[in-house]
């Protein structure tokens, strides 16, 4: 590290010693206490199964009786996506429903003898899909209730959809978010159970859909102390930071290659950066505008190193400052590879990612390589489907 570099640096770590108090508004998350927290069970996707199963039993000790099942229901309806109708909500008896977990391996399953309806509930939290997994347990449920209606849910963090998509309908834990909370603010629970799906509705909101108010106020600090929190963050000695080198390697290696371009300079051991000459064609740097990455180019593919457990690479787009030619053009990729951000006001979208792979503790440099060359490939077919729809040449 030069001298101009360090002593960069050290103003950075400075500027924000003097001014720690900004911490101090991130104490409602962190003071407070959630007893998810304490369980460590935030994101065990086994955990919010369980958590779901009681909400959903019309018969359990919650308070909340039919009204998370039926809102459930309802949701499969509205979204088309099973074989009930609005009018069957009418008719259906919900003091019957028996709820089961882990039932010839399905995370939930109701059924309701008199109503004659069956729900399932696939849930994927940071675990992918199995193999045709969709297709069997649909065929296993269609051969064990065959006169029964189903209601069939695929859920998961941002509601992608599954391989069985057609009979699957896809619902995202932000809809899950918005359904116990309505059923909660309507409800007079008990003080337990109130302090319990109040901590639950917490760690959905923070841990897995994303607090839009503690993004800000976390966007706002590091964009004040970007410098000294990277440098603290990067130089935290843990796993992810020995994944991250793995990937700064890989990047340097294809770097020299000349398939791509790394750029470290605004990476992180959780976001490693890089460009390639496809995209910058797609998506030119702006000549007196700099995106939210302070930078004058307003894409970027990342590797999202999540605590050196599993890593997916996706294409993200910032709109901060974006010109209107460069705007133009993504709104044109978004019509081509739809975004789950459909704000207008958008100020930051990924339009493609790779399926998240797991770091096994026993994975060595050699197979992370591997794997990180066949998700290059990936973002190759990508950008050759991209430069056919927007008719550019090869």
């Amino acid at each position: 590290m030069n001298q101009k570099i360090y002593n960069e640096n050290e103003q950075a770590l400075k500027e924000f010693l003097l001014d720690i108090s900004c911490l101090d508004q991130l104490a409602e998350w962190s003071d407070s206490f959630n007893l998810f927290d304490v369980l460590k069970i935030t994101r065990v996707e086994i955990r919010h199964s369980n958590m779901l199963a009681w909400l959903l039993d019309p018969n359990e000790n919650h308070g909340l009786e039919k009204n998370v099942l039926e809102e459930f229901i309802r949701f499969a309806i509205v979204s088309g996506g099973c074989e009930l109708s609005v009018f069957d909500l009418l008719k259906i008896t919900y003091e019957d429903f028996c709820v089961y977990r882990e039932w010839n391996h399905l995370d939930i399953l109701a059924v309701s003898k008199q109503s004659k309806i069956v729900l399932c509930i696939e849930n994927k939290i940071d675990s992918g899909e199995g193999y045709r997994q969709l297709e069997r347990y649909r065929k296993w449920i269609y051969n064990a209730y065959p006169e029964y209606q189903k209601v069939l849910i695929y859920l998961s963090p941002d509601g992608r959809e599954g391989n069985d998509a057609l009979y699957w309908c896809s619902m995202s834990y932000q809809n899950v978010l918005e359904i116990i909370e309505k059923c909660y603010e309507k409800s007079n629970l008990s003080p337990e159970v109130s302090v319990l799906i109040s901590n639950y509705l917490d760690v959905i909101r923070r841990d897995i859909v994303g607090d839009e108010k503690l993004a800000k106020i976390c966007e706002e600090i590091y964009a004040k102390h970007k410098k000294a929190l990277d440098l603290i963050f990067e130089y935290k000695p843990d796993r992810a930071m020995d994944i991250a080198h793995i990937f700064h390697k890989w990047l340097s290696e294809m770097t020299d290659k000349g398939e791509l371009i790394a750029d470290l300079e605004t990476s992180t051991k959780t976001f490693i950066r890089f460009k390639t000459k496809t995209m910058s064609e797609i998506l030119p740097d702006a000549e007196n505008a700099l995106s939210g990455w302070n930078t004058k180019n307003f894409y970027f593919y990342e590797i999202v190193n999540r605590g050196g457990y599993d890593y997916k690479m996706q294409f993200s787009v910032s709109s901060k400052n974006i010109p209107d030619d460069l705007r133009k053009i993504c709104d044109r990729i978004n019509e081509i590879f739809p975004a789950k951000m459909k704000k207008e006001n958008w100020q930051w979208r990924n339009h493609f990612h790779t399926s998240k792979r797991k770091i096994d503790e026993s994975i060595d440099e050699e197979e992370l390589m591997k794997n990180l060359d066949a998700d290059w490939l990936k973002i190759k077919e990508f950008e050759k489907k991209l430069k056919k729809e927007l008719g550019l040449k090869e």
